[in-house]
């Protein structure tokens, strides 16, 4: 992913200002504000999709993204394409895996020339409406009927001014997980984890103590930054709207409730809790330490867990999962991070309808049942088995979707933000070059700066944000 980020940033603002005559849509209802399944499967089932209204032959693009992050994803993706078009055979689905480079610049080139997918795979939030206010999507309300769009999870990251642009396909959330063999010889408690910011910096004395690096990290591709900032600066609020409204100028990030995550984050370096070479690495070299036994605790994503499990010599006994330790007191700190990775339908699609077709398809109980059984990653969708949940630390991963989950504030601001202040910052704080304070200042600038050459999308928040 080294790169991504920044080559994202100037494509995307790019495309953005290419597009930005185009009239903004009017505010009338509001976005739903809540996230997370249900706590259990209903019992009725998502309906057998109908055959396309047509016999004429149909060929449909999908352009996606996520083995990277699903592992198994690939084998799902090509029995249920397979499976689709048994039932429906006029019907032809040509699926392209894009890398993670590639996934949004393909995408915004393919959106300039009016031509490419009929499906695209997106991420939440801004990564999805970026594209409905461009005009590159179109809202499904009318294609998939509001009693199935009901059970689908996560809706509200793909709403915008009364419309759903887009539905999600799997979960993603982010845990804090450890090595309870580790925290064993380093005399800690593997049963009774960090709960407070102390606690964390305890342990990390402790881990450091017996030679163990106690956090692992790469931020030499800048991802992990905007990871950190997700997982850290939410615990001083109440509400990811608090960073919507700072974004349009009602708040500054220079306020201690906004800047009061820099500095935790800073205590954690001052206490030597992460890789003396974690600006050295990249941020999948920084996974790989917890995975090979030279790092206690990870901040990392429940997709990659299963994929930890099934690594030789590893196992699910040589990891457990705990919620965040606490630096502060919101209602987010007590959160669990789930956003939902998924789809929309571009706005040259010859058919729609049967794109919709399709994405239904995929949240048929057997598809439900299949992702599970391929990724061992959580579908968006309130009907899957959960019976098939069998494994503790998946079970807690399941717990915490339906009981705490809380929005992805990446997904919730510009990604001029998160890209030239968050992940930027991460690094100079971590290189010394910049402390808390000027960090805060940092992100300050950038916004201003994001909002002074990008009034419509100024406008755009506004109206997300109500």
């Amino acid at each position: 992913m080294k790169n991504i980020i920044k080559l994202i940033t100037v494509l995307v603002s790019f495309a953005l200002l290419v597009t930005s005559c185009s009239p903004a849509p009017t505010p009338t209802t509001a976005a739903p504000t809540t996230a997370g399944p249900t706590t259990a499967a209903p019992t009725t089932a998502a309906p057998t999709t109908a055959a396309p209204t047509t016999a004429a032959p149909i060929h449909l693009v999908v352009w996606w993204w996520g083995e990277q992050e699903a592992p198994g994803a690939q084998k799902w993706m090509d029995d249920t394409v397979k499976a689709y078009e048994v039932l429906h055979p006029n019907v032809t689905i040509e699926t392209v895996l894009q890398s993670t480079d590639s996934l949004i610049p393909a995408f915004q080139s393919a959106a300039a020339a009016g031509s490419g997918p009929d499906i695209q795979y997106f991420w939440g939030g801004i990564y999805t409406l970026q594209n409905a206010w461009s005009g590159a999507i179109i809202p499904l309300d009318n294609l998939i009927p509001a009693d199935e769009m009901s059970h689908y999870i996560n809706n509200f990251e793909r709403s915008y001014d009364g419309k759903q642009y887009g539905i999600g396909w799997y979960l993603s959330g982010n845990p804090m997980v450890y090595n309870p063999k580790l925290f064993t010889q380093a005399g800690l408690d593997p049963k009774n984890p960090p709960q407070t910011w102390n606690d964390l910096i305890t342990a990390c004395q402790k881990l450091n103590a017996i030679g163990v690096v106690p956090i692992s990290g790469g931020m030499k591709d800048g991802w992990f930054g905007g990871w950190l900032f997700s997982i850290l600066a939410r615990q001083s609020h109440d509400s990811y709207k608090d960073f919507m409204s700072a974004s349009v100028g009602n708040a500054k990030f220079t306020d201690p409730q906004f800047s009061g995550w820099w500095t935790a984050l800073d205590q954690l370096k001052q206490a030597k809790c992460w890789n003396a070479d974690i600006n050295s690495i990249d941020y999948q070299q920084g996974q790989d330490m917890f995975v090979q036994g030279k790092s206690a605790i990870l901040f990392s994503n429940d997709t990659f867990l299963k994929g930890f499990a099934d690594t030789a010599g590893f196992g699910w006994d040589s990891m457990a999962v705990m919620m965040v330790p606490k630096w502060a007191t919101g209602k987010m700190a007590d959160e669990y991070i789930t956003t939902a990775q998924g789809w929309g339908i571009t706005s040259w699609s010859k058919y729609p309808q049967q794109d919709a077709d399709f994405l239904m398809f995929m949240h048929t109980p057997d598809r439900l049942a299949a992702w599970w059984a391929d990724t061992g990653v959580l579908p968006a969708d309130n009907r899957m088995d959960t019976s098939l949940i069998t494994q503790p630390i998946q079970q807690e991963i399941y717990k915490w979707d339906t009981t705490v989950a809380g929005a992805n504030l990446e997904n919730f601001i510009p990604n001029q933000l998160d890209n030239d202040a968050n992940m930027t910052g991460v690094q100079l704080l971590f290189s010394g070059d910049k402390t808390p304070a000027q960090l805060a200042q940092l992100s300050e600038d950038t916004i201003a700066k994001w909002r002074l050459q990008n009034p419509d999308q100024v406008t755009f928040f506004q109206t997300w944000s109500k």
